[in-house]
């Protein structure tokens, strides 16, 4: 065995090995029992051509000791024995990765041109089988390159770089500094994170942007080689590196694998229009859109999808019990909102200018507030009509803690907190939001209608109130932004905020600017988007005074909305 096929071996075995410690972890001893032979296979001929070779490895210090070599090797067949699955994983972790990363230094240190194995001839051969117009585009990208590097001006963004497990991970280069693509300890490890995770059971198709080294895309197939993969990259330099570092040519043969070459991202976008589930965005690959607008909406889009894919379980804890907790459904409140002026009363900082007003309501008013600020508005005195929960979380809770007994009505989604609906007193009304199965199926079950959420309960409430036929609508409190540095109301939730500087300025309703996060830019693109549907016939206002500005939203004062609405 040569030292660039050990080289390549070990890079291989250290995938096996943390596959084993993985299936360790989650009790899968069936797949530790199969795999394992492939371990010890592959590491007996790597150890015969290191120890038969100790000279070269130990030109400086002892890095490969055979005795303590193969003590270890011992101690990990007797674990697999025994099956002592803890101490197996543990042993492979600690003392066998440990040393093959060793080996792997040994040869990158003194024998730098084992490393080099020719990868670019086996890729470059099936994709030209594959897709002959990305071929192409790829050799034309390789002469430029060949000849810019001969000529000392080539001004690449992405260069490779050797980690201690022997595969290469890939850098770029940006206004903000130097990025990673993948781990620099091992990352076919950290794709194997990446896979595990995204895998769904059922899915047969996936659309994955971003191609770095391909090595989250080897290990999806890894887990499934039955799964359709499209792979869109915006960047030749990224597709050129790839090709260059890492043996995909199995992977690129398949059938049901794709490589899309798109850097005006027409294609991707044509995609997205009929294909919104299994969608996965390499959140590295982001940092190489030079479009702004682009890399915006894919930052959106992970946000939101980071934030469902957080929160799966918490929403099946609390829909289980607020599916047997609610009193009636948010449908059955459509008479009572017909013909009726809404405020909906957000948490932001700009409610301290106007919400004393709202002691003055009229009859034709309803007043529903948000559950941060629920304890603010009852202890100011103002008349609450209805309370909206949504927040899954169960640190919200504290917004009403001591407050149970209050009899304002209560409207909660089906993934809110369950201590909400499973302590509150007063009248609970359960609302069945889009997007979710279990709230789906449970609405269509009792014929409901399902409501839009927009991420957030401010988003939430304005769509309830569309639905339910308000006459008009009216935000407070809905900033959207940091308005003075300032997080929400005083007497709401925490009032300051963090990290305000570095946050994107957006248009204010005052004629500035102001700092808001991307979660208040994706609302505010929400609401945007709402409120032109056709069931919007109703004028709906932001009274905020404050905050960011929402196109679309007539801009007002609450005194003003308050004596325009009072004589209808």
């Amino acid at each position: 065995m040569t030292r660039q096929q050990i080289y390549c071996t070990n890079t291989l075995l250290q995938g096996i090995a943390f596959s084993i410690i993985r299936a360790c972890h989650v009790q899968n001893y069936d797949k530790v029992v199969r795999t394992f032979t492939d371990l010890t296979n592959n590491l007996m001929s790597v150890l015969d051509a290191v120890f038969s070779d100790l000279s070269f490895y130990n030109q400086e210090m002892e890095l490969v000791n055979p005795e303590g070599v193969s003590a270890s090797l011992q101690d990990i067949l007797v674990a697999q024995e025994n099956k002592d699955y803890v101490l197996l994983a543990d042993l492979l972790e600690l003392q066998l990765v440990p040393f093959l990363q060793s080996v792997q230094e040994a040869i990158r240190t003194y024998d730098v041109a084992s490393i080099e194995p020719s990868v670019w001839e086996r890729n470059i051969s099936v994709l030209k089988q594959k897709d002959e117009t990305l071929w192409k585009q790829v050799l034309e990208y390789h002469e430029q390159y060949e000849k810019a590097v001969a000529k000392g001006t080539w001004q690449g963004r992405h260069h490779l770089e050797d980690t201690n497990s022997g595969a290469y991970t890939m850098a770029g280069q940006d206004e903000n500094g130097l990025y990673y693509y993948h781990s620099n300890v091992s990352p076919c490890k950290e794709a194997m994170d990446f896979a595990q995770y995204y895998y769904q059971p059922g899915c047969e198709e996936y659309v994955i942007w971003g191609l770095g080294l391909g090595y989250h895309i080897q290990e999806m197939i890894k887990l499934d080689d039955g799964i359709a993969i499209t792979i869109y990259e915006s960047d030749m330099d990224v597709i050129y590196h790839c090709l260059n570092a890492v043996d995909m040519s199995m992977y690129l043969a398949l059938p049901k694998l794709k490589l899309v070459y798109d850097p005006e991202f027409v294609k991707i976008i044509d995609t997205l229009e009929h294909i919104t589930e299994n969608f996965i965005l390499h959140y590295p690959s982001l940092r190489h859109i030079e479009n702004e607008r682009i890399r915006e909406q894919m930052e959106m889009f992970f946000i939101r999808d980071s934030g469902k894919r957080n929160t799966a379980i918490l929403f099946e804890s609390n829909s289980r019990e607020n599916f047997k907790n609610y009193n009636g459904y948010v449908d059955e409140l459509k008479s009572a909102f017909e013909g009726k002026d809404v405020v909906i009363v957000a948490a932001g900082p700009s409610l301290d200018k106007n919400v004393e007003l709202l002691k003055n309501k009229k009859p034709n008013m309803i007043i529903m507030a948000v559950e941060t600020v629920f304890r603010k508005l009852i202890q100011l005195g103002v008349e609450v009509d209805y309370m909206i929960v949504a927040d899954a979380n169960s640190r919200i809770y504290n917004h009403i803690s001591g407050l149970e007994e209050q009899q304002v009505p209560m409207l909660y989604l089906s993934t809110a907190y369950k201590g909400y609906s499973m302590n509150y007193q007063g009248l609970k009304y359960l609302i069945c939001q889009n997007g979710y199965n279990r709230a789906e199926d449970f609405a269509k079950q009792n014929n409901w209608n399902l409501y839009e959420t927009g991420g957030s309960v401010s988003t939430t409430a304005l769509d309830v109130c569309i639905r339910l036929g308000a006459r008009s609508i009216a935000f407070i409190g809905l900033d959207l932004a940091y308005t003075g540095g300032h997080a929400h109301a005083m007497g709401a939730a925490a009032r300051n905020a963090s990290g305000v500087e570095e946050m994107q300025q957006v248009p204010a309703v005052d004629g500035g600017t102001v700092p808001a996060s991307k979660l208040f830019m994706i609302y505010n693109k929400w609401i945007e988007k709402r409120i032109k549907n056709e069931d919007v016939i109703m004028p709906i206002y932001d009274a905020t005074e404050g905050g960011a500005l929402v196109p679309g939203l007539q801009i007002t004062t609450l005194q003003n909305y308050m004596q325009i609405n009072n004589r209808h």
